[in-house]
């Protein structure tokens, strides 16, 4: 028998997206600010889903046939000279974190390089994100750049810190 409860990475599809967006609202710093209704909703994530493509996909990682984590990597900036470079998002539902399934989520990602066809990866961390930053450094991210106040709403200013790793 398994040590760990039976886990499955797979493609994301639209009845996730209520899934998807739970897991978001519970891990970014400003969908928790108590600003939820001016923030990111169930159309958004429905979006985001509809422009997956082949390269880009949204991958959720179900335990038991409940979907606790995420992870999306889109096009990292709309020019020809960077199609190769890809924004990654990784999102674990707080109960979950520390049991290696972010790790999980990004082998899948490291196993399908070639197909996806992505040489680089950037990710965006809060500052004060101390668990992402942890979680990408051990994947082999290094600090890129920071970006100074960057994310902001009436409550909160934030450093963003550039964190990536080429292939």
């Amino acid at each position: 028998m398994s040590p760990h409860p039976r886990r499955e990475v797979r493609l994301a599809e639209l009845e996730d997206a209520p899934a998807i967006l739970e897991i978001f609202q519970r891990c970014d710093l400003f969908a928790t600010s108590g600003h939820r209704q001016d923030h990111i909703g169930l159309i958004d994530v429905m979006d985001w889903l509809e422009s997956v493509t082949d390269n880009h996909p949204m991958l959720v990682l179900e335990e038991q046939g409940k979907v606790i984590a995420w992870c999306s990597i889109e096009p990292f900036y709309g020019l020809p000279a960077f199609n190769t470079a890809c924004e990654i998002s990784v999102y674990v539902f707080p109960d979950s974190q520390g049991k290696g399934i972010g790790t999980q989520l990004f082998q899948y990602l490291e196993t399908n390089r070639p197909t996806l066809g992505f040489t680089h990866l950037i990710a965006y961390i809060y500052a004060s994100n101390l668990d992402s930053q942890s979680f990408f450094t051990r994947q082999g991210f290094e600090q890129w750049g920071l970006l100074p106040n960057i994310a902001q709403n009436e409550q909160i200013k934030e450093d963003v810190f550039l964190l990536g790793r080429e292939f």
